[in-house]
């Protein structure tokens, strides 16, 4: 090997990726990430991606193995990397490298919404996942464990958890379940001119398509017009209670961001202001849902018995 980053790999590792790989040639590690390193090896046998694991991330719900299956199960319908091995001794993933693949910029995302829908349906309809994700009782197993952790949180969090709590029960009923990405930033979504590919799985699970839907919607700052695009992509229509749905959980994806956040900054020894992070979330969970149009998505989704 001639990269120094290769100092970083424990000679053990090294050697069971080898049996994968091939004789390593370059080990280059790439920046970004919070819960993982990450590095490209040049082998013999062509490209790899090496994810391992960050100190203390199964405390936020990361599961290794779980995320290998996912990412497994998301490689059988065409929409993710070639899985390779997990080495559970290491909580290292070694997948196939996506050549000559850009990640999308927000813009770059917000104009591809036709190809990243298929792409969502394509892994929305692929075999069961191993394990289960809901943003609600996420929520409330990172907001325990940061008490754990000393974290002070703002003063409202009693009345938030409480909406959050009028959300899910709204939510309840409707529920579409099926396996789900969960962390759909326009970091993980990748374009090599061919076709968009979908990254790093470690939230993923089955679950509402919808926290699918609203946690893309948000993160790619879709706007009122676009986001009825967004549906009509994905069912072949828009509607009311569609809307309703994907405003909610777009709320429900900005607090398990914020409480992401709040936690991590318990756990995590990154070099980032994780607080700042999650009051940036948490306040526009609290500006949203001040907007009539809060109500208005309640209302929509109200059982037809209560209405009478």
């Amino acid at each position: 090997m001639t990269n120094s980053r290769a100092s970083e790999l424990h000679p053990e590792l090294i050697e069971n990726l080898a049996a994968h790989t091939g004789k390593l040639l370059e080990v280059t590690q790439i920046s970004g990430g919070m819960t993982n390193k990450n590095f490209l090896l040049e082998t013999e046998n062509g490209r790899f991606m090496l994810r391992l694991a960050g100190e203390r991330t199964e405390l936020l719900g990361i599961n290794r193995a779980h995320e290998f299956a996912c990412s497994s199960s998301a490689y059988s319908v065409g929409v993710g990397a070639k899985p390779i091995a997990f080495l559970e001794q290491h909580k290292a993933t070694l997948t196939q490298f996506i050549d000559n693949a850009d990640t999308l910029t927000l813009e770059r995302a917000q104009t591809q919404l036709e190809n990243i829908v298929q792409v969502l349906k394509r892994f929305h309809a692929a075999p069961a996942f191993p394990s289960t994700f809901s943003p609600f009782e996420t929520v409330r197993d990172y907001h325990k464990l940061a008490l754990e952790y000393n974290v002070k949180f703002p003063k409202d969090t009693a009345q938030i958890l409480e909406i959050m709590r009028g959300i899910e029960i709204a939510l309840g009923p409707h529920a579409q379940v099926c396996p789900c990405h969960n962390d759909l930033l326009p970091a993980n979504l990748l374009d090599n001119g061919q076709q968009i590919w979908l990254v790093d799985w470690e939230y993923a699970g089955n679950g509402n398509l919808f926290f699918d839907l609203g946690n893309f919607a948000v993160n790619l700052e879709l706007n009122a017009g676009q986001c009825k695009e967004l549906l009509r992509l994905y069912f072949g229509f828009s509607s009311d209670i569609l809307l309703a749905q994907l405003h909610l959980m777009r709320l429900a994806s900005d607090l398990r961001e914020a409480f992401w956040g709040f936690l991590q900054a318990g756990i995590s020894s990154l070099e980032f202001d994780f607080m700042a992070y999650g009051e940036k979330h948490l306040g526009r969970f609290r500006e949203n849902v001040a907007k009539n149009e809060f109500k208005l998505w309640l209302n929509v989704l109200e059982p037809l018995d209560d209405k009478n």
